[in-house]
């Protein structure tokens, strides 16, 4: 398994969503039941956070490599994906607020798994996933110089 692989499952998917599965587990020791009512809303502050934190990694990313043209249909593609991304929260409170628990889990669920992809597809390039690259952007396997 790569680095990159590793961060994304330790960081993103299991300390990144230590929002969703801690409540649930204290909920669980402490009153002996686990509500579904609360969980769509951490499912839904969760992936807002990982979509936004994707698409800006995937603009800068892209922003080295592109001409203007190129940035500007990035650009138009982000906004695309955060007027997704905001239908989806919208859409899991209003369900959340009418007490449509499982449609509401379920768009959070949509919206992490979308934010995954985002997040994926934004650090392929990413040079800190990259094995031999140190963390200053130099070649790691080289002699250090002073000088």
């Amino acid at each position: 398994m790569g680095t990159r692989s590793k961060y994304f499952f330790i960081a993103v998917v299991l300390i990144g969503s230590v929002g969703i599965w801690m409540p649930i587990g204290l909920e669980a020791l402490i009153e002996k039941q686990v509500t579904l009512n609360k969980i769509p809303s951490n499912v839904t502050t969760y992936f807002v956070s990982l979509l936004f934190a994707g698409c800006i990694d995937y603009f800068l990313n892209k922003v080295r490599d592109v001409n203007i043209d190129g940035v500007i249909n990035v650009f138009f593609n982000l906004i695309t994906i955060v007027i997704l991304g905001l239908g989806l929260v919208i859409g899991s409170i209003l369900l959340n607020i009418y007490h449509h628990d499982f449609y509401s889990l379920f768009l959070g669920i949509i919206g992490v798994l979308i934010s995954y992809r985002i997040w994926w597809i934004a650090n392929e390039t990413n040079p800190n996933f990259i094995p031999g690259n140190s963390v200053l952007g130099g070649n790691a396997n080289n002699d250090l110089k002073n000088g």
